[in-house]
């Protein structure tokens, strides 16, 4: 069989495979944003969020979708096949361009495959999916492996600029997955650039050389691709009038760093919600034990414990690259991507540098109980948030039992809505019946940039969304309202908690 048709047999079946593992929201579901879309409308959403962040390629979708009048219902399902379709396209590549730098076999091309399937399709992959801009996270995905690939197997001027145009478009794309482009181009370097015993102290030495340049330019690539993205971001806030406010400050990386520092081991534990807990541990321990008694057994030979450490330490710097800059999101796993392909990429080094059968056999039972633990997770993940859709419906109906007792009683309509953002109680913008804290799992209800979405969606009204006034908070305190929400005159306030 050609190369060709087995690249299209084994897309199909990456493809299906993901469709199976997202079908809860393949039949529809309501992210928090697209109840914020339903009530702002297309042109607006795609001005104040997705052009105002400079996602250029997100604003042209959104507003071509309103021009067509497309459905919401069309909207998220067809944003989300996109993103699975491109995704599938990026496990292909990636997969042949780790296999075109080394020797390979049927039973090396099956795992190999299978880690970037996986290497891709992470846990913290998940939160992107939940999105309508998966599609343009996915793009930015793609962008970065053929950006790598260029770095590394292709030498001269032209294409190493054709690998930075390619990783400013991944940035434009979308900016959070910035930090993807250093690490994939680590672990191309690290495995066409073979460190190992057999080899002579000077071909090793090129060698870490040339691996360390791979990851300069990359670096370089992707800092050149955020600037380019901050100055249309910019721009188009001169332009607009609307600043952007989540872009990041040169003044304020030595703060964030040491709020990273501070914070970094919370998020390797807890997986932001997306993972069990101590699950990524777990799997990096044995990953390591299993490297330290390979390296013990050869001798040292292929030095894959020191490998496996460094993909593990550049996985984590480039998880927190675009929080250097700035702290919004922090607690996000779309703003993680690196760190949930860590062990895809562990994994991938496990395979490639191996040359002992029975390594063989207990790298590929690790790949196994990953693959399916993380098949079993993404279907966890996102029936929960279904659940959390039902949730959402029951508490607005809770709500508008109340409005409807209040317009009775006072025989005066409720024709606004007003926010009001209490920080640091976090806890409380999720079901108590929802195990997973994560921002897939956020009710909606509580989120104050969706709340007014979600109470005209399901209560089918038109609440006007208004400023939160002192005189307006002060009558509203005065209720002490237990359930969280209250009516002043006729205006809605309803409590969310945020970070």
């Amino acid at each position: 069989m050609k190369k060709r048709q087995k690249d299209f047999l084994i897309f199909f079946g990456i493809f299906i495979l993901a469709i199976l593992m997202y079908s809860n929201w393949l039949t529809m579901h309501y992210a928090s944003d697209t109840y914020n879309i339903m009530n702002v409308g297309y042109e607006t959403y795609a001005t104040n969020w997705s052009l105002k962040d400079g996602r250029l390629i997100m604003y042209l979708i959104t507003m071509i979708c309103a021009k067509l009048n497309v459905s919401i219902e069309i909207y998220v399902i067809g944003t989300l096949l996109g993103a699975l379709l491109i995704s599938a396209g990026c496990v292909i590549k990636l997969k042949n361009t780790i296999l075109k730098n080394g020797e390979s076999n049927l039973k090396k091309e099956i795992l190999i495959t299978i880690a970037s399937f996986f290497t891709i399709f992470n846990f913290m992959y998940i939160e992107n999916m939940y999105f309508v801009e998966a599609i343009v996270m996915a793009l930015s995905l793609l962008a970065f492996i053929y950006s790598a690939d260029f770095i590394v197997n292709n030498k001269g001027i032209k294409n190493k600029s054709i690998a930075l145009i390619l990783a400013i478009i991944g940035v434009i794309a979308y900016q959070g997955t910035a930090g993807f482009l250093i690490i994939v181009t680590f672990v191309f370097s690290l495995l066409k650039n073979k460190v190992e015993l057999k080899g002579s102290k000077e071909n090793i030495k090129t060698n870490i050389k040339q691996i360390l340049i791979d990851l300069f330019v990359a670096g370089v690539c992707a800092l050149i691709g955020i600037c380019i993205n901050m100055l249309i971001v910019n721009i188009i806030g001169d332009i607009t009038g609307r600043q952007q406010t989540r872009v990041g400050s040169i003044a304020n990386i030595f703060t964030n760093l040491q709020y990273i520092i501070s914070n970094f081991t919370s998020i390797l534990k807890d997986n932001i919600g997306l993972f069990p807990t101590n699950l990524l541990y777990i799997f990096l321990s044995v990953i390591l034990i299993c490297s330290l008694v390979y390296d013990i057994k050869t001798k040292s030979k292929n030095f894959l414990t020191i490998k496996e450490i460094s993909i593990i330490i550049v996985s984590i710097i480039c998880g927190f690259v675009v929080s250097l800059g700035t702290l919004s999101s922090f607690y996000t796993g779309r703003l993680h991507f690196s760190i949930g392909s860590m062990l895809g990429f562990a994994l991938i080094c496990l395979i490639m540098e191996n040359e002992d059968e029975i390594f063989r056999k207990i790298f590929a039972l690790i790949l196994i109980i990953y693959s399916f633990i993380s098949i079993y997770n993404c279907i966890i993940v996102t029936y929960e948030h279904k659940l959390v859709n039902k949730y959402e419906q029951k508490e607005v109906q809770t709500i508008e039992n109340y409005i409807k007792n209040y317009e009775s009683r006072a025989n005066e309509q409720v024709k606004n809505i007003a926010i009001y953002t209490i920080k640091g109680q976090a806890d409380k913008t999720y079901f108590e019946n929802i195990s997973r804290k994560s921002v897939v799992t956020y009710n909606a209800v509580r989120c104050d940039w969706a709340a007014a979405g979600v109470i005209n969606f399901y209560t089918k009204r038109n609440l006007e969304t208004v400023n939160l006034t002192k005189d307006l908070l002060t009558e509203y305190l005065k209720q002490e309202n237990e359930n969280g929400y209250g009516i002043v005159d006729n205006t809605l306030v309803i409590e969310c908690y945020m970070y």
